[in-house]
């Protein structure tokens, strides 16, 4: 009887093993068509990113991943490649490609929660999933996945496999492979590497994105520190070595999420420019691209725009806020101080469960919200908890619990009610903040303070007009909120800054600086004009016979529309297109006169190059020189004769590629004129009047905190102070300053180019000039001062007459 059971047993046995072998080869053979050859995984190969230099080769951009030299076997360090097989296949050494143990664990997992299991995976198959497969989450991917780990194994050794998986993984910020990570989180190779650095690397290789050393500290150190301990529970490293590792800070260098110098939008630019050129390739071979950009006068530029912004937003109080009380839920304000975001470092913990299978979710939905607001390196983010009057408690982006306290600093933080009211003076947070608000917090003299970023934007480009180098370069006051370029995608209308070029076309055209035109009322009927038109000037008041120099120096509307309508539209525009403004963007009507016309601040400081460069017009670039990985020159601005590559590109058979490559990287569309554009004795009256304009009544008031006087420049506000402008310059260097929003809404009634822009403008300058060169504004030939009759504006006949000296034209004498 037990032999016959025996003999029945050992036949279905049999039979079962022959079906299931059945079906694994009919199932094999049924999705061979389907599986990739094996000997499509390759080693990686070397990937160097493209990086974007200032002049004095401070880090300004990162772009492409970063993939180091493959390391052969013998060449990876044993606490790394024992870091790795602890973290992710302990056995990887015994089974052949698939963990049976792991793959019925895995099986479990599927019967309980369904396809979003996870696990199972040995490195082997890991290869696979990686290499040749999609990361779908589907049986039939899972299957495959098996059929060709078990083929892999027998195309490559243990060894191989080992060296194409630790070459080749994603390990978090754009590194793959073992030697980019330790060259990103670390500065160094991976020899170099301590136990815990290495236990660091492994425990990134399942989920980068969840253990991430910037996003998540708290999580990827509790996370290598599992792998530190599953390192000693199979005694790869020693209790010593084990608790030495343990107990040690993560300390990351600054250059991985934050570069030497804030100047993203140039770097951006600087990397489209180079794509464009010369393709993706650009992104791999290690090329470094030198920009023309002084690191100190980018530094002073971004000081200077975030100072400024921020008091200006001060002045407009304080904002309501996102809140998200409602998606946060009450449970969670309830429950939140009782938090501990820290148990995962906790040495029970770390024994009983791999950290990357916590999940937490009001973790995960803090850092949701936090990541959709803007980031600002000086300033933490943070969710309120608790608010009464003399104080309230966050949590911040680094789950720290914060408690501030009221003071009489906050007097600020009236409500806003539109840029021309505000409330009245807060007596305590609980008239300023709800619980669930988003707020950001800023540190000073070691205090935490509450703080508000501004709406406001500003925009500062910066070069030298004789060369054309950009020297400072801010598209917008934070990168990381907005990409846009506000210094040469943004087209505002330019106000009275605009006002010298129509000046210049007065002296171009006969009129001197001592010409007299009447200031008074006037009354438009200008057939490109709907209505009647009644000028105003901004005081309200009327000067009557007024010299063209004081009607620039105060910046007077009427004299500067009847000065347009006596020259003519037309042809003053003529003489305005030649500073590079296009004839047909030219408002053709009275208007121009007060800068109704839209421009880019780049094309304003073109415009104001005219008059720093005795009446040469700049064509700005942006980047000098572009070495390959070798350091070989690959571009040289230097060695460029601009001339020539336009003349050239007429030529049809050139090489199109090449020709496009070896152009300079210019700011805006070059110009190209090698002559001058206006009479460097004009550009010198006009510079002459701005150096006034820029010392005397409002400006002086400010400008008197710059060191230097050898300088000249222009405010400008639009209507409603929708922008507000400040271009000043020297011989020696050009700023143009812009400030406001781009929904186009005013920046209230009392904000102007001298209480926005020029602060900003001065602050840079008062670093600027310290780097530049002193201008003498010498008197160019053919120009000179003579005596003006004060009541005619013409040569005085008699020193006896009420005159003044004044600049005029040798052939006017």
């Amino acid at each position: 009887m037990v032999s016959r059971l025996l003999e029945l047993f050992l036949k279905v046995a049999i039979f079962v093993a022959t079906f299931i072998g059945i079906i694994i080869l009919s199932t094999y053979l049924y999705l061979l068509s389907e599986l990739p050859r094996v000997d499509n995984v390759d080693q990686s190969k070397l990937q160097i990113p493209l990086k974007i230099y200032t002049s004095d080769e401070k880090l300004i951009g990162e772009f492409g991943e970063k993939k180091r030299r493959p390391l052969g076997f013998e060449e990876i360090p044993e606490d790394l490649k024992n870091a790795f097989l602890a973290a992710e296949d302990d056995g990887f050494f015994e089974h052949r490609g698939v963990s049976y143990p792991s793959l019925i664990r895995a099986f479990s997992q599927y019967i309980r929660v369904g396809l979003d299991a996870t696990g199972g995976g040995t490195i082997t198959m890991q290869v696979v999933r990686n290499y040749l497969l999609t990361r779908e989450k589907k049986v039939r991917r899972k299957i495959k996945e098996i059929f060709l780990a078990f083929h892999l194994e027998s195309v490559f050794s243990k060894e191989e496999i080992f060296e194409i998986y630790v070459n080749t993984i994603f390990l978090g910020n754009r590194s793959y492979g073992i030697e980019a990570a330790a060259n990103t989180y670390f500065g160094k190779s991976v020899e170099e590497l301590t136990i815990a650095e290495s236990a660091l690397i492994a425990s990134l290789a399942q989920l980068p994105s969840r253990v991430n050393p910037i996003r998540n500290p708290e999580r990827t150190k509790a996370r290598r520190n599992w792998v530190l301990y599953r390192m000693r529970l199979l005694d790869f490293i020693s209790e010593q070595d084990y608790q030495t590792a343990i107990n040690s800070e993560i300390n990351l260098p600054i250059s991985i999420n934050n570069y030497d110098l804030e100047a993203s939008h140039l770097a951006e630019l600087a990397r489209f420019q180079v794509i464009n050129r010369y393709g993706i390739r650009a992104y791999e071979e290690g090329w470094s691209v030198y920009t023309t950009v002084d690191s100190e006068l980018q530094e002073s530029a971004n000081e200077a725009i975030t100072k400024r912004l921020f008091e200006y937003d001060k002045r407009h109080g304080w904002r309501e806020k996102n809140n998200y009380i409602d998606r946060l839920g009450d449970e969670f304000f309830q429950s939140i101080e009782s938090e501990d975001f820290n148990f995962l470092l906790s040495q029970d913990y770390v024994i009983q469960s791999d950290p990357i299978n916590y999940q937490n979710i009001s973790e995960d939905l803090l850092r949701d919200i936090f990541e959709e607001n803007p980031f600002i390196q000086s300033h933490h983010r943070a969710i309120v908890l608790e608010v009464w009057d003399s104080g309230f408690t966050a949590i911040d982006e680094q789950f720290n619990f914060k408690t501030i306290q009221w003071d009489e600093s906050y007097s600020w933080a009236r409500e806003f009610i539109d840029e021309n009211r505000r409330g009245s003076v807060p007596k305590g947070f609980m008239d300023l903040l709800n619980v669930g608000d988003l707020v950001y917090l800023s540190s000073e003299n070691d205090q935490v303070k509450l703080d508000q970023i501004p709406q406001a934007q500003s925009s500062l480009i910066s070069f030298n007009p004789k060369t054309g180098e950009v020297l400072s370069y801010v598209g917008g006051s934070i990168f990381n909120d907005s990409q846009f370029d506000r210094v040469r995608q943004s087209y505002p209308q330019s106000g009275s800054v605009f006002k010298p070029f129509i000046y210049a076309s007065a002296f171009s055209g006969g009129y001197n600086p001592s010409s007299l035109i009447n200031d008074a009322p006037i009354i438009f009927e200008d057939e490109n004009l709907e209505t009647f038109w009644r000028p105003e000037n901004y005081s309200g008041k009327f000067y009557g016979l007024t010299t063209l120099r004081e009607a620039l120096v105060q910046s007077i509307n009427i004299v500067s529309i009847k000065l347009l309508r006596e020259i003519g539209i037309k042809k003053s525009s003529e003489t305005v297109d030649n500073f590079g403004f296009g004839l047909e963007r030219l408002p053709q009507d009275l208007s121009l006169a007060l800068g109704s016309g839209n421009f880019s601040p780049a094309e304003v400081a073109r415009g104001f190059s005219v008059f720093a460069n005795d009446g040469l017009i700049s064509d700005i670039h942006y980047v000098s020189h572009i070495k390959d990985k070798n350091g070989d020159i690959i571009f040289d601005h230097s060695e460029i004769d601009v001339v020539n590559i336009s003349s050239i590109s007429a030529f049809p058979w050139l090489n199109t590629v090449q020709l496009d490559a070896s152009k300079p990287y210019f700011l805006l569309p070059p110009l190209n004129k090698s002559d001058p554009v206006i009479d460097p004795r004009v550009a010198f009256m006009v510079k002459d009047i701005l150096k006034e304009a820029s010392q005397r009544g409002s400006n002086g008031r400010l400008t008197r905190y710059l060191e230097r006087k050898d300088f000249a420049g222009k405010t400008g506000t639009t209507n409603d102070a929708v922008s507000t402008w400040f271009s000043g310059f020297n011989s020696n260097i050009v700023t143009t300053v812009w400030v406001g929003n781009d929904d186009f809404e005013s920046l209230g009634d009392n904000e102007f180019g001298s209480t926005t822009a020029l602060p900003i403008w001065i602050d840079y300058m008062n670093s600027a000039f310290k780097k530049i060169d002193v201008d003498e504004f010498t008197l160019p030939d053919g120009i000179s001062y003579v005596r003006i009759n004060k009541k005619t504006g013409e040569l005085s006949k008699s020193a006896e007459d009420e005159s003044y000296f004044e600049l005029f034209l040798s052939e006017d004498l």
